[in-house]
C-alpha cells in the first residue's frame, strides 16, 4: 500500500504514504504521559486511506481520535490531544515545526499588515533578537487540548474567513509583553517583558480577551472594558450608540451609565411633548452591542446601569424577565442598579424619609425584624442586611470585567 498511494503535503507536493511517520509523531506526543496508548489513539482514528489524501486531513483525524480518549480515568490524553493540536497549528503558520526566528517573524506579520507597525519603529533587530532567546516554545506542551482550540478559536492571529493561521502560543505571548513594555526606558524594559513574558506563558497571570486578541495587531486595543455616560439628550444618546458599535467591533466590553434618560411620560421642551421612557433607548443600545461581534472573538456584551430612584425603577428591574412581551423587555443585556450615599445610609439607621419605595420597604423590614428578634439576633441580622448593601453597592462593572 505504501508504493501505490501518495499523500498530498500542505505545500501541494506529493510523496508516497509512509507511515511510520505516524507512528513517530504519535510516540513523540505520547512522551512523559501516563496511561496513554498510541496504539488506540491509531486504531480510534479510523483513517480510510485513498490516493492523494491531504496530511492535514490525517492530522486532524488523529487529533479528534486522541481527543475523544479523554475521560476521568485517562485524563492525559488531553495533553496527547493538545502536542498534536500545537503541532498542527505550527505547520499551518510556519510550515514547519519549528517556529521561525522573532525578528523575521515580526517582519512578515507586519508587511501582512497583521502585527502593528509600531513593533518595528520601537524595536531593534538586536532587541527583537533577544527578546527570540527569552521565548520557551516548549511551554506550548504544557496546554491542555481545550486551551490549544480557546487559543485558535480565539487568540492567536488568524484570518477567520479562510482559517489560516499566522502565530503560534508563544509568540502571542512575547508580542503582548513588547507592546504593552513598549514606552518603558530602553535600559529596563527588556527585563520587564522577559518577566511579563514568563508570568503568562506560565499560568501565572491570566489576561482578558481583548488584550490576548488585540494588542500587537493594527487595532491596538488595550482596553478590556470600556464605559460611557449617556446624557439626557438625542445627540448623547445617538453618540453612545455610535460609541459601543465602535468598542465593540474593537473587542471591548461595554458598561453603560444610562440613567440620565427622563422616565415615560415626562415634559419635553415645556410640554410640547412627552418622553417615550427608557425601554425604547435601551433597546436601541441593546441593537449596538449585538450588530457587531468583538473582532469575530465572541459576541458583543454590556452592563447598563440605572439608580434605583429613576421614575421606571420598577419596569426597569424586570426587563430580563422571561414573562412580559418584547415591548417591554430588553433581555440581551445585564443591569446593574446604582445606590446613592445618603439613601444607604439612611437605610443603615432605619430613616426612610425622602427615600425611595424600594429603598423604604427594606428600612420597614430591617425594623421589623428588630422587633421580632433580641438584641443578638437583630444585630446578626442587621449585618447581613448591611453585607446585601455592600454587594449591590459594589456591582458598578460591566459584564466583561
Amino acid at each position: 500500500m505504501n508504493q501505490q498511494l501518495t499523500v498530498t503535503k500542505r505545500d501541494g507536493r506529493k510523496e508516497n504514504i509512509d507511515l511510520d511517520k505516524i507512528h513517530r509523531v504519535l510516540d513523540w506526543a505520547a512522551e512523559d504521559l501516563n496511561n496513554v496508548s498510541v496504539s488506540q489513539v491509531e486504531l480510534r482514528s479510523h483513517i480510510q486511506f485513498y490516493d492523494g489524501i491531504k496530511t492535514e486531513d490525517i492530522h486532524e483525524t488523529i487529533i479528534k481520535a486522541a481527543a475523544d480518549l479523554i475521560s476521568e480515568a485517562t485524563p492525559d490524553y488531553q495533553y496527547l490531544a493538545a502536542r498534536l493540536a500545537i503541532f498542527h497549528l505550527r505547520k499551518k503558520a510556519f510550515g514547519q515545526f519549528e517556529p521561525p526566528r522573532l525578528a523575521d517573524h515580526v517582519a512578515t506579520m507586519v508587511d501582512m499588515g497583521k502585527y502593528d507597525s509600531h513593533l518595528l519603529e520601537d524595536y531593534t533587530t538586536e532587541e527583537l533578537d533577544i527578546l527570540d532567546s527569552y521565548i520557551d516554545h516548549w511551554r506550548d506542551m504544557n496546554f491542555s487540548y481545550a486551551a490549544v482550540k480557546q487559543l485558535e478559536g480565539k487568540y492567536l492571529v488568524q484570518n477567520r474567513v479562510t482559517g489560516e493561521i499566522y502565530e503560534s502560543a508563544q509568540f502571542l505571548y512575547m508580542m503582548v509583553a513588547a507592546c504593552l513594555f513598549s514606552g518603558y526606558p530602553k535600559e529596563t524594559r527588556l527585563d520587564y517583558v522577559r518577566r511579563f513574558y514568563d508570568a503568562v506563558s506560565t499560568f501565572k497571570i491570566s489576561l482578558p480577551t481583548p488584550i490576548m486578541a488585540g494588542v500587537r495587531t493594527p487595532t491596538r486595543q488595550f482596553s478590556s472594558c470600556v464605559l460611557i455616560e449617556c446624557d439626557d439628550s438625542l445627540d448623547s444618546i445617538n453618540a453612545t450608540a455610535s460609541s459601543i458599535v465602535r468598542y465593540v467591533s474593537q473587542r471591548a466590553g461595554i458598561g453603560i451609565n444610562a440613567g440620565r434618560i427622563r422616565a415615560l411620560g415626562s415634559p419635553i421642551r415645556g410640554g410640547e411633548a412627552f418622553h417615550t421612557g427608557c425601554i425604547p433607548f435601551y433597546k436601541y443600545f441593546q441593537t449596538a452591542v449585538k450588530c457587531c461581534s468583538q473582532g469575530g472573538v465572541r459576541g458583543g456584551a454590556a452592563t447598563l446601569f440605572y439608580p434605583i430612584w429613576h421614575r421606571e425603577v420598577q419596569s426597569l428591574m424586570v426587563l430580563k424577565n422571561n414573562r412580559g412581551v418584547e415591548e417591554n423587555r430588553v433581555r440581551h443585556m445585564d443591569y446593574g442598579v446604582q445606590i446613592n450615599k445618603l439613601m444607604y445610609t439612611r437605610l443603615i439607621k432605619g430613616a426612610t424619609s425622602h427615600c425611595s419605595p424600594l429603598l423604604m420597604f427594606l428600612g420597614c423590614t430591617t425594623r421589623s425584624l428588630k422587633t421580632k428578634t433580641s438584641s443578638s439576633a437583630c444585630m446578626h441580622n442587621t449585618r447581613k442586611t448591611r453585607a446585601s448593601s455592600v454587594k449591590l453597592s459594589k456591582r458598578l462593572s460591566c459584564s466583561h470585567c
